[in-house]
């Protein structure tokens, strides 16, 4: 009797050496397509951002539209999300600081919607910078250390996706502004005015 043998066939595009011709254009291909991918999210973000100014200037009640965005670090790492309408781009957590809130009890609870942590008290600001849309829209970051809980990594409505990364080996998909902040952190700067 002879033994029962399980054979596995991989797929023809799985089975291509990636040191030869066509494994260097396949792998050269799926680089500009996380590319193409990439700057589609960047321009969806772009598009959302603009729409959410535009319906809270005209209809909303707030005529300066401000932000918060804050920078979790423990241990060398950083928390970062990833949202539904932009889902290849890394991003650091927050979202916009409603009538009658501060931009810290806005951190509070966007950090605890988003992520699930509860913020104790933060280590202060970064800086607030101008945003996209002229002097009347602004975006405030926030940093703590000081935070405790467990991290969500169920998807909500709004996030997608949850992470911890290395601060000094962030994701390479991490949006160019927030990339610019977090190295702003890391160099020390605080209270800074800019622009986003």
């Amino acid at each position: 009797m002879r033994p029962y043998r399980l054979t596995v066939r991989t797929p023809a595009f799985q089975a291509v050496n990636p040191g030869s011709i066509p494994g260097r254009v396949t792998s050269l291909f799926m680089r500009y397509l996380w590319r193409v991918f990439f700057y589609l999210s960047l321009t969806i973000e772009w598009c959302a951002y603009i729409a959410r100014y535009w319906l809270l200037r005209v209809f909303g009640s707030q005529k300066d539209i401000a932000g918060v965005r804050v920078i979790l670090v423990h241990d060398d790492t950083v928390v970062l999300v990833r949202h539904w309408f932009t889902p290849g781009v890394w991003t650091l957590p927050g979202g916009g600081i409603r009538k009658g809130e501060t931009a810290n009890e806005a951190g509070i609870r966007e950090i605890f919607e988003e992520i699930g942590y509860k913020i104790n008290s933060f280590g202060g600001q970064v800086g607030i910078y101008r945003g996209r849309m002229g002097r009347k829209d602004s975006v405030i970051i926030l940093y703590t250390e000081d935070f405790e809980g467990r991290m969500q990594f169920v998807p909500n409505l709004e996030i997608m996706e949850r992470g911890l990364f290395d601060i000094n080996h962030l994701p390479e998909n991490l949006s160019p502004a927030n990339r610019r902040r977090i190295n702003s952190f890391l160099l020390g700067v605080r209270n800074e005015r800019g622009v986003w």
